[in-house]
């Protein structure tokens, strides 16, 4: 499923950790050019360095709200020619967190000191998204002026947070190295604060409390961090960034303690309040389609199936968020009506349509795997940002289900949500945090069988049946989705193509790609060109048309990071070779096999009259693959590398 699919998606006040913004505070005055010698030195590789980090936040009560003034100061040096690239900048700002000042410059070495140069030019507008129809997010964007190696970017902004319960977490690293990191609070002695700390090395950050008058001052500090990695198929940035999320508990409100976050159920009541006066009148013209998707039907899962199937089908997903809109749903019926929605929108709206046909069911919370958190460790908003429906068939079974991935059969969740917490609301005051399964490799399969012939002196030709179920048949049945003839086919080759780079499909057809109970299945035709070895008399074949994983070794003194995969999957394949008339078989593969609990395999051949069957497994079955194990994935890959290599030798008879 897209990304763009996750609906209410990672909330605005989140968004600046995303886009990495990171900030600084004044430091020592030192030589210009001294400084910018000494850490060219220190980082030979680096385009910029943070020289400071800071993050000065005040927590205020006003009236009945607990809000928060944060003023944000970084200072980037910069170090070679391609560091031009940091000099456009951009703030971000929301209903959650209003932009109240901003000023930047750039401070250009002169003699001992710096002369300032200031951006005259800020450009405030709506922040547009691939993905997103609307949103309250504003974007300030602007340029430094005159950056060259050797000077100073500095930007100074205050931004106020309405509400206490939304608050951005701190990072002590970004993708420059940082000198020095610093995050310091102020808050009432009648202000009870909580942090969690994730992905920061033991003793890295130092932490210190100091009791002013009526407040209380937490200030963290981190010295010298490295730059944050970023490579191919790695997690989201916030699986291994240094970083503090830091939340109010409780705070004195009009005299009166209040609890604002802490732990399951005070999210749950924030959230709770969301959804409570939603559907206060039923939609007519939803019932009467619930009725008529339900006339009939026998079993209760059935009944889920078939409005799941609707909401899929009729629905389309649309990200709207303006303020509050990011968490509140609206009513099924102006969903219904409008036929588009997000995931929290689709997600009432199944909730309804269930409730109308008598089946209950629960909205749920839910942080997709960009997210790393779980509630049992984190209870604040920043830990999910995805909104589906749960149903209960029997008692501790559930059903997820996720209307915004429109492929998603019944009975599995978006691949997206798999091995997460699920936050369940079972009413009005009372939740559950259930965990969601993980599918097992053999729900997500490729089969391919083909029968294979020699065609002319060199080329192969063959016919055969690709089937996709599952994961396998979610992810292509997008890549289809509303393609034209030609792009069908081009999308089609590529996903058949193998052998070498003179692969041609001559005929295909595609079925069941809206069927989600059937697999999707493409029958074919192709031709491939100058890949058969000849050597006098003897004919060299290799079976092995795929070689998915061959150049997958993963070196670990180059990869820090571990490896994203979405879905367990296993892959069939059924080659089938016709020996040509007048030669025979004077050597056949042994069979061999390689396995790992992450990646493994087996090749087995086998002789039938003028036959020569060749059937391959291939499974995958990870979702987050460590550095620890890259040792044992690549022993398989070298092994399925060897395997690879062997082909089939023909030899002509003698008359």
């Amino acid at each position: 499923m897209e990304a763009a699919k996750t609906s209410r998606r990672i909330p605005a006040f989140w968004l600046l950790l995303a886009l990495g913004l990171v900030l600084s505070r004044p430091v020592r005055a030192q030589n210009p050019g001294a400084q910018l010698a000494q850490l060219r030195l220190q980082y030979p590789t680096e385009k910029a360095v943070f020289l400071d980090y800071r993050q000065e936040l005040t927590v205020e009560v006003k009236g009945d709200s607990v809000q928060v003034l944060t003023r944000h100061h970084y200072d980037m040096l910069h170090l070679g020619p391609q560091s031009a690239m940091y000099a456009p900048d951009q703030v971000y700002s929301s209903h959650f967190n209003r932009l109240q000042s901003i000023e930047a410059r750039t401070l250009v070495p002169a003699g001992n000191g710096y002369k300032a140069i200031k951006v005259t030019e800020f450009k405030d507008k709506f922040d547009i998204r691939p993905g997103i129809f609307f949103d309250d997010v504003r974007v300030v964007k602007f340029g430094y002026p005159a950056v060259v190696p050797g000077v100073r970017t500095v930007s100074d902004y205050t931004v106020r947070h309405s509400d206490a319960r939304f608050l951005l977490p701190f990072q002590f690293a970004s993708h420059v190295p940082m000198l020095h990191a610093e995050l310091v609070i102020t808050a009432p002695r009648t202000v009870r604060l909580n942090t969690k700390q994730f992905n920061i090395p033991a003793g890295k950050v130092t932490y210190t409390r100091q009791e002013k008058g009526a407040n209380v001052i937490h200030r963290w500090a981190a010295d010298n961090l490295p730059a944050m990695p970023n490579e191919t198929d790695g997690p989201e940035l916030l699986y291994y960034l240094p970083h503090l999320v830091y939340f109010v508990e409780e705070a004195q409100v009009n005299g009166q303690p209040r609890r604002l976050l802490g732990g399951v159920p005070e999210l749950y009541s924030l959230y709770a309040g969301f959804v409570k006066n939603l559907d206060k009148q039923e939609s007519p013209a939803l019932r009467q389609v619930v009725d008529s998707l339900t006339a009939g039907v026998r079993t209760e899962p059935e009944k889920v199936a078939r409005i799941y199937y609707w909401v899929q089908d009729h629905v389309r997903y649309i990200a709207f968020e303006n303020g509050l809109r990011g968490f509140v749903p609206n009513d099924a019926g102006r969903v219904y009506a409008n036929r588009y929605g997000d995931c929290k929108d689709m997600a009432n709206l199944l909730h309804e349509m269930l409730r109308l046909a008598g089946v209950k069911s629960y909205r749920t919370w839910i942080g997709t795997r960009d997210l790393p958190y779980r509630y049992a460790e984190l209870a604040t908003p920043g830990v999910d940002n995805h909104m589906i429906t749960t149903y209960e068939p029997r008692p501790g079974q559930y059903v997820f289900l996720d209307a915004t991935s429109k492929y998603t059969p019944y009975g599995m969740p978006s691949s997206m949500i798999q091995g997460k917490d699920a936050l369940l609301a079972l009413d009005g005051q009372n939740s559950r945090v259930v965990p969601v399964p993980v599918m097992a490799r053999q729900r997500s399969r490729t089969v391919d069988s083909s029968v294979v012939v020699l065609d002319g002196a060199a080329g192969l030709r063959g016919r055969g049946q690709l089937a996709l179920s599952g994961y396998a048949k979610v992810n292509q049945s997008y890549a289809l989705d509303g393609l034209n003839p030609t792009e069908e086919a081009k999308a089609v080759k590529s996903l058949l193509e193998r052998g070498n780079n003179k692969f041609f499909v001559d005929q295909y057809a595609v079925q069941h790609l809206d069927a989600r109970d059937q697999a999707l299945t493409v029958d074919y035709d192709y031709r491939l060109q100058d890949y058969v070895q000849r050597l006098d008399d003897e004919v060299y074949v290799n079976l092995n048309l795929d070689q998915r994983y061959s150049a997958d070794r993963l070196d670990p003194a180059k990869r820090t990071l571990a490896r994203v995969n979405d879905y367990h999957q296993t892959n069939l394949f059924r080659t089938e070779f016709e020996v040509p008339a007048g030669y025979e078989v004077t050597y056949l593969p042994p069979n061999t096999e390689g396995r790992a609990d992450m990646l493994g395999f087996s090749i087995r051949y086998s002789r039938q009259g003028n036959k020569i069957i060749q059937q391959k497994e291939i499974y995958v079955d990870y979702l987050l693959l460590e550095p620890a194990r890259f040792g044992q994935w690549n022993t398989v890959v070298d092994q399925l590398n060897a395997a690879y290599r062997d082909a089939i030798i023909l030899k002509r008879k003698k008359a």
